[in-house]
């Protein structure tokens, strides 16, 4: 990390902002409150102390926007990992903007800031639109177990089993046509059934537009060979595709599979010492999303056959990833069998098949973001 004159550590919020200049000389310390935001009188003060220089501020709910508005200024600024920056108890005992700012600029000038990647405008907003589908997608479902649990506690029960003896499931064709024959007695009954079922079409039908302009904007996007290669492998759809796309962005920013898996949370906790090695369960950092997909993913795997997966029609996918999509997916079931047959239980072999997932979803998006250059 190069050696700065100023540092400019920032705590940013919605309607203003703290900078402090921190002199690397001299130790002195200028602090400022900007109201409003106003990124060009930000930076015109910040070009006011001796360069180089470099600005940070914490990664939060204000995203990229004021990385790349100074930025595009010309101050050298990065957003820093929030989990990565130092904090001392004194920290924790006298919180304010001031004193964050401060922080902040110290960390820069003891190079203990480690730069969050920035992505693109249009990998930020193919993030959105992943976010957006995940949060329909949970409406409809809540939307579908309110009108069963409706129909609980009037006491209708959609019973019965297929022909090879299973439970006969919802919301297939079958249990529309039983659930236009339910006509509760009473008219309130009646008026919330009603509403009930408009409820869970109307949430179906957003779903299914978003998830249409998803697709599109993927189509359209710098991501469309990458999601379109990750789908080759078993227990990886569009969904757990673009959104892990998305959040890479640049595959080449990983140097190992280990890396990917601690990113994404799914590796082990550790609290080590000495000759004690202890492991937990899965640290639980970095996108949520992704996991969660990833983990949903890796259940086709309990019930999967040896055969490979069949890629659609007039997929662009080159041979070579789709064979190496299909050694994945062998290995990672091959791997799910050994474990349950030393005896580990189903939800730790899952999280074990998810965390080794995604290093083969990383592995194909690199492959195929080499073959393109």
């Amino acid at each position: 990390m190069p050696r700065y004159s100023t540092a400019f550590g920032m705590d940013v919020h919605l309607r203003s902002t703290t900078v402090c200049a921190l002199d690397a000389e001299t130790g002195e310390a200028v602090t400022r409150r900007f109201r409003g935001n106003p990124w060009g009188e930000v930076a015109e003060w910040m070009s006011g102390f001796p360069g180089p220089s470099l600005a940070a501020y914490e990664s939060g709910y204000l995203g990229f926007a004021p990385q790349r508005e100074l930025s595009g200024l010309g101050v050298d600024c990065v957003v820093a990992a929030v989990s990565k920056v130092p904090r001392s108890a004194a920290d924790l005992s006298s919180k304010n903007d001031r004193n964050d700012a401060a922080r902040m600029a110290k960390a820069i000038l003891s190079h203990d800031v480690t730069p969050v990647w920035v992505p693109s405008p249009e990998i930020e907003g193919l993030r959105d639109l992943a976010a957006a589908h995940d949060a329909a997608t949970a409406r409809l479902a809540a939307a579908k177990q309110r009108l069963l649990a409706f129909l609980a506690r009037r006491g209708y029960v959609y019973g019965g089993t297929t022909p090879a003896g299973n439970p006969r499931k919802y919301w297939t064709y079958g249990f529309l046509r039983w659930l236009d024959g339910i006509h509760p007695a009473d008219d309130g009954g009646i008026r919330a059934l009603a509403a009930l079922r408009n409820e869970v079409e109307a949430a179906d039908e957003t779903r299914e537009a978003l998830l249409a302009e998803y697709r599109a904007a993927v189509a359209a996007g710098p991501l469309s060979a990458e999601v379109e290669a990750l789908q080759s492998i078993k227990g990886c759809g569009f969904a757990l595709a673009a959104a892990f796309a998305s959040e890479v962005g640049d595959f080449s920013r990983f140097r190992s599979g280990r890396q990917v898996t601690a990113y994404f949370g799914l590796a082990p906790k550790q609290r080590s010492s000495a000759d004690s090695v202890r492991l937990g369960g899965i640290s639980g950092a970095g996108n949520a999303l992704v996991r969660k997909l990833a983990v949903e993913g890796s259940w086709c795997y309990a019930q999967a056959g040896h055969q490979p997966k069949l890629m659609p029609k007039g997929s662009g996918v080159p041979l070579e990833i789709r064979m190496h999509g299909r050694k994945g997916s062998e290995r990672l079931l091959r791997r799910r069998e050994e474990m349950i047959a030393r005896g580990m239980p189903q939800a730790k072999a899952n999280a074990a098949t998810a965390a080794e997932l995604v290093r083969w979803l990383w592995a194909l998006g690199t492959m195929c973001r080499e073959g393109a250059e």
